[in-house]
Order: structure tokens, then C-alpha cells, then sequence
């Protein structure tokens, strides 16, 4: 196998900070979207509607509104938040 070397990119201590914070939203998504897969569970498998069950009805359709207008945003840079000079 032949080996090349690696493509560096370069980044400020601002770029770093960004793509750390990033991931870091990501994986709170993640979690979010965990929880609400635990708790969609329990609805299932209970079907009658309790005070608890009504609360994740509403947090769920939270969840999808962002669906029903459009695409929902996804994670990347925002627009004018480069850390670059133009």
C-alpha cells in the first residue's frame, strides 16, 4: 500500500471551537431524539393516554414542527459565522 501524505487544512483556534461545538449540538440531538424514542415507547406500549403521555404528545408535535414547514434546519455553518476574513 502506498502512503501519501496527510491534507492539512488550515484552521484558527476559532475554527476548532466551532467544529467542537458543533459536534457538541449534534450529540445532544442525539440524545433528545433518544429519549423521545424511550418515551414514544412507552406510548405504544400503554395505549391509554395519561397526564405523562399528553406531555410527550405536545413535546413530540414540537418535535415535527420544524417538518411541517419545510425542511428542517440542519447542523453546519451558519451563514456569516465564519471565522474567516472575506
Amino acid at each position: 500500500m502506498i502512503r501519501r501524505e496527510p491534507t492539512l487544512i488550515p484552521m484558527t483556534d476559532v475554527d476548532v471551537q466551532d467544529v467542537r461545538d458543533l459536534v457538541a449540538q449534534q450529540k445532544a440531538e442525539g440524545q433528545r431524539h433518544q429519549a423521545l424514542m424511550v418515551k414514544l415507547k412507552r406510548l405504544s406500549e400503554n395505549p391509554a393516554l395519561s397526564e405523562e403521555e399528553k406531555e410527550i404528545l405536545k413535546d413530540l408535535t414540537g418535535v415535527l414542527t420544524p417538518f411541517k414547514t419545510g425542511h428542517p434546519k440542519t447542523a453546519g455553518p451558519e451563514q456569516g459565522s465564519s471565522s474567516k476574513n472575506p
